[in-house]
């Protein structure tokens, strides 16, 4: 590829052929296991897409150690069974159809909470793990071979060994976590000792044409841990006895997890600098070096490539917001690509929730099923109300579907209360996902009419109305004094106007994302919020950094729990908390106490037209991925 010289050189990894440069991460939906052990249809067309949409590596996920181990949320896959491994050559075969290769991850989770040191977390639980028994090692380091050569016959052309973000197995490469005082804590070598044995007994059993592939954290980031340059001292050993290594970030804890997982408070690519490191080094030159962390535009991956920084680029969420990202993009048409907005609502909801979903792409998930919708084939007039995410998304699938759409919007702006995100830094990836949604419909044939308040009237004529109109922020009139405040989100955008100290009412996370903002800002914050817990309506892994970026700057963050508003003047908030009456000081009040959704303007609509649907936020506030399920359910339905 004359564009793209470095991504789509191939080259040989041991004793395979990679035809580029792109390795698909480790990653599954729910459904790739629902209990039974061994890969459903629905897994097996999950990686054999990642396959179809160009990469060159397909990476599984994947296997526990010492048979299938359900846990109730993860696959379980028995490769110690031979009728149950059936299913693992269907998916070889079907990834190898693409030209593509593929390994298996391997989870370096231990038995019976065993951890290599006491007081280790186990996977971000409590410090309640056991040093791991020099004979359960030997058992768990011979699993591994055991498991990898059984893949090997399965026809996996290697093996991904999970040895990062402070798992219990690779906890023995870092000096915080590894506190043995055997032949396995210490110095660096002993540290990877462990993990040399491993890496050294698949490659006896499995031959140097097997590609042996290991996950590292590079830099832990926690005091004590692994740093920049104990991370290369570890990668100097493990480049010995492994093709592949991953330069990845952070440990299992909300502290860290945002360098493992880059989200909208790290700038794009954060990560790359631990690959570039190694590679600069000149110490890492007996392995390839893969860099991974948020990386999701080919250009992106060609100018790391290019530059000498690593030598592979892995990929997980761009996969799923966009399958048909490599195809967009060397047809010339990156603009295109719809941009994943790094709100980990992929690893929430296959985790937290066992229903695979992304916010940006609504058949995330459902690719089988949405297959089987009965189209309509008659072209119908639609007309969309409102130019927030439900509605232009709404309006722009419709049209595809080859109807004739028309979306009204009443202001002079399109993007509804995504705007906000444009004003807040770390709001970054919705604000290209909102931008791109209006560079999108620009390009639809959808008519779109500005500065257009419709009315039932109006819409009269049209087959369907689909109502988008979204919610508005909740005003608690029993609050005496709330005119003296202003809503959190009329407040973004406008900070000057706000004095130095502002207190908020409400700590959802509406509350507490314009908190951690206008800290940034140089303003003191306090919170004042009826709940036990902030940010309580929150997608996890999001909450979870929100709760950190909070922790950071507790000194300019303020935050009072379980207490009730109870009066507001021109510069005090009164509140009660444990029946007993307080009073703050602020400049500056601002109201994030919820959104309440357009219900009675979204009815007026409903029999304007033989179908009606509303959708969005008119329907209850909520978060970007109802705007796009929605909108899409109902453009398939119209």
């Amino acid at each position: 590829m004359k564009q793209f010289p470095h991504v789509f050189s191939p080259v040989r990894v041991g004793g395979v052929v990679l035809k580029n440069r792109i390795i698909s991460a480790p990653s599954t939906i729910h459904s790739s296991s629902s209990g039974q052990p061994y890969p459903t249809e629905e897994g097996l067309r999950f990686f054999e897409q990642r396959a179809i949409a160009g990469a060159g590596l397909v990476t599984c996920a994947g296997v526990s150690l010492g048979g299938a181990f359900n846990d109730g949320l993860h696959c379980s896959w028995d490769v110690k069974m031979g009728n149950k491994t059936n299913r693992l050559v269907d998916l070889t075969e079907r990834i190898h159809l693409y030209n593509a290769k593929c390994t298996m991850e391997l989870i370096g989770v231990f038995p019976d909470g065993y951890t290599v040191s006491d007081g280790c977390s186990i996977m971000g639980s409590p410090p309640i793990g056991r040093e791991i028994p020099k004979d359960k090692m030997d058992w768990f380091r011979d699993e591994y071979i055991e498991t990898s050569v059984t893949l090997k016959k399965t026809g996996f052309d290697g093996v991904m060994l999970h040895f990062g973000h402070s798992i219990p197995i690779a906890q023995f490469l870092s000096p915080i976590t590894n506190r043995r005082t055997d032949e396995y804590g210490g110095s660096t070598e002993n540290r990877c000792r462990y993990i040399v044995e491993i890496l050294k007994g698949i490659r006896e059993a499995c031959g140097n044409d097997f590609i042996i592939d290991v996950r590292m954290s590079g830099d832990e980031f926690q005091e004590g841990g692994i740093d920049v340059e104990e991370g290369i001292r570890i990668a100097e050993i493990l480049q010995e006895y492994c093709d592949l290594l991953q330069a990845s970030a952070g440990m299992h804890n909300p502290d860290w997890m945002t360098w493992t997982h880059p989200c909208g408070f790290l700038p794009p690519n954060p990560n790359v600098y631990i690959a570039e490191g190694w590679k600069k080094s000149g110490r890492i030159n007996k392995c390839f070096v893969t860099t991974i962390g948020g990386i999701g535009k080919l250009q992106d991956c060609e100018d790391i490539l290019a530059a000498g920084k690593a030598d592979f680029v892995m990929v997980a969420r761009q996969f799923f917001a966009d399958p048909d990202w490599i195809t967009k993009t060397l047809e010339g048409r990156p603009e295109d690509v719809t941009p994943c907005i790094k709100c980990m609502r992929c690893h929430d909801s296959d985790n937290y929730a066992q229903h695979m979903l992304c916010a940006v792409n609504p058949r995330c998930g459902l690719e089988e099923p949405i297959e089987r919708v009965p189209l309509t084939t008659a072209r119908k007039k639609v007309a969309v109300i409102g130019g927030g995410p439900a509605g232009m998304f709404s309006a722009m699938q419709a049209a595809e579907l080859g109807h004739d759409v028309t979306l009204y919007e009443k202001t002079g702006t399109l993007g509804g209360l995504l705007e906000y995100a444009d004003h807040i830094p770390f709001k970054w990836p919705l604000a290209n996902y909102k931008n791109w949604l209006i560079e999108q419909l620009k390009k639809s044939p959808v008519t779109v009419k500005m500065n257009t308040e419709a009315t039932p009237e109006m819409v009269k004529g049209f087959d369907s109305v689909i109502a988008a109109v979204g919610s508005e922020p909740v005003i608690p009139k029993s609050i005496p004094g709330v005119e003296n405040a202003r809503t959190a989100i009329s407040a973004v955008g406008h900070e000057d106007e706000l004095g130095k100290n502002v207190t908020i009412i409400g700590g959802g996370q509406v509350g507490l994302e314009t908190a951690v903002h206008l800290e940034r800002l140089g303003h003191e914050v306090t919170i004042i919020e009826m709940m036990p817990e902030l940010a309580g309506d929150a997608s996890k892994t999001h909450r979870d950094e929100l709760l950190v970026e909070a922790r950071n700057h507790a000194d300019k963050i303020n935050v009072i729990l379980e207490a009730v508003c109870t009066k507001i003047t021109t510069g005090s908030v009164s509140y009660e908390k444990d029946g007993k009456a307080s009073e703050v000081a602020a400049d500056s009040i601002l109201l994030a106490v919820g959104l309440k959704p357009r219900q009675a303007l979204a009815d007026s609509f409903m029999n304007s037209a033989d179908s009606f649907f509303e959708i969005g936020d008119c329907v209850r506030p909520r978060t970007v991925e109802w705007c796009t399920k929605e909108g899409f359910y109902t453009a398939l339905n119209i």
